[in-house]
């Protein structure tokens, strides 16, 4: 199997991941899984894909559509015109619904390529169990965290090394150690992952988070100077939202 043959395979994956045991779909994980390059790209694509269908789930019909298209269903003569051209409107109305949901994907609030690929990786990961000892900065860390009403830290407030070092989990993303730290608020679960920057930061210095979802949970990904970052959760985009 070609990478390209595996990638048009892969474009058909559903992003929630319930298509991973049919072997349709077999050789060309497994490519992805071997080959860096695929597999960054396929982290990208179930990003973008679960982000479509997350703002098409937020598109609700008019008020009444349905009741418009049956009674223009049961008119006759002048009236069926009326009714077709009525639900030829709303088609209309529906399919520029859609562009704007694609175009507004395509605005720089959509996570960028190594954004939505690090948001989708902080997905999958906090699923590991193995989250490993906690030193004395990471525990201050966690500490500040768990505090109703905290923030996520800016780069003033994160000690990388000290971190790497004392206990907190370290993990490899796309080349780059990734330190992961666990903590919980209002009785959810989060994990925030923390990178050092490799060149300018994303569009996120300036505009906020992104968010992507998933069936398996959610994720907020933004940048400052120093570092990258995302915050996962399976309790979902508003309980991560209200922590930034």
């Amino acid at each position: 199997m070609t990478i390209e043959e595996a990638r048009f395979i892969l474009c058909a994956y559903r992003p929630n991941g319930s298509d991973a045991g049919l072997p349709a779909f077999g050789d060309a994980l497994r490519m992805a899984a071997a080959d860096p390059a695929v597999g960054e790209w396929f982290a990208r694509s179930r990003a973008f894909d679960a982000a479509v269908a997350g703002r098409l789930r937020q598109i609700e019909p008019p008020a009444g559509l349905r009741e418009a298209i049956l009674a223009g269903a049961r008119a006759s003569g002048q009236q069926r015109s009326l009714g077709r051209g009525w639900a030829w409107a709303a088609g209309m109305a529906a399919a520029a619904a859609l562009a704007f949901v694609v175009f507004s994907m395509k605005t720089p609030a959509r996570p960028e390529p190594g954004a939505a690929s690090f948001a989708a990786f902080a997905i999958s990961d906090m699923a590991n169990a193995k989250h490993g000892g906690r030193g004395v900065p990471a525990g201050a860390l966690v500490a500040a965290l768990e505090a109703n009403g905290a923030r996520m830290p800016g780069p003033g407030q994160i000690d990388f090394d000290s971190l790497k070092e004392t206990g907190c989990r370290t993990i490899s993303f796309a080349g780059r150690d990734v330190l992961e730290v666990c903590f919980s608020r209002d009785g959810a679960l989060f994990h925030l992952y923390v990178a050092r920057r490799e060149g300018p930061p994303g569009d996120s210095a300036d505009n906020g988070a992104s968010f992507i979802s998933e069936a398996a949970g959610a994720a907020a990904v933004w940048s400052d100077s120093r570092f990258d970052y995302a915050v996962a959760s399976k309790a979902g985009v508003e309980a991560i939202r209200r922590l930034l």
